[in-house]
């Protein structure tokens, strides 16, 4: 999965320009509901502000008068510095990226700089989805030997009982020799799941809960 796939397109988004006013973030995240708004200077991405960064520097310079505060311009509450994506990175650098920097979401640029978009945890989170195809069909959880062959032996009871599997994850269960195998499967009834997990069971493996 690529980013270019799953970007939120700056076309769609509320963006804050380097030269706009403090007063003026401030409206533009109020009217949106947002907690932070990306900066940009023409094409390229300067940086992100956040509303609480906005406030605490208000308490902070210990002033009274929100009017003047409010004229500054936003540049210097702006955070700069922020790890940018290629639109042909995978969504798991990607992912991993936003835990590690613990921020709002990840400007996405092309190989001239240009600011394309973004990612957020939530767009993040939908690509799994996507690929996992939450919440199609039911979970199974099957825990296999990491030896040749098992996997297969796993599909070919999948194919005697004609199930259709949307999605198949294979982890790792942190036990030495045995792997985690997380399988979405389209059943009609609960009773065609049971009978689908004893059949499964009954080849040798063991089932569980993830």
């Amino acid at each position: 999965m690529l980013v270019k796939n799953h970007i939120l397109s700056k076309n769609f988004l509320t963006l804050l320009s380097v030269e706009d006013t403090v007063k003026t973030a401030l409206a533009k995240m109020e009217e949106g509901g947002f907690l932070s708004l990306p900066v940009v200077e023409g094409e390229k991405f300067v940086g992100y502000v956040m509303k609480a960064t906005i406030y605490e520097r208000f308490f902070h310079e210990n002033t009274s008068n929100r009017e003047e505060f409010e004229k500054q311009s936003i540049e210097k509450f702006v955070e700069t510095g922020i790890k940018a994506l290629d639109p042909n990175d995978g969504i798991d650098e990607a992912s991993i990226a936003i835990e590690k920097l613990n921020i709002p979401f990840l400007p996405v640029v092309d190989a001239d700089g240009n600011f394309l978009g973004i990612m957020t945890h939530a767009s993040i989170f939908k690509a799994f989805s996507d690929l996992f195809n939450l919440g199609k069909g039911r979970q199974l959880i099957v825990y296999i030997f990491n030896i040749p062959g098992q996997l297969s032996r796993l599909l070919n009871v999948f194919r005697k009982e004609s199930i259709n599997v949307p999605s198949m994850v294979v982890m790792d269960a942190k036990v030495m020799g045995i792997l985690k195998v997380q399988c979405r499967v389209e059943v009609a009834s609960n009773e065609e799941f049971d009978e689908l997990v004893s059949k499964v069971e009954k080849e040798g493996f063991k089932t569980g809960e993830l």
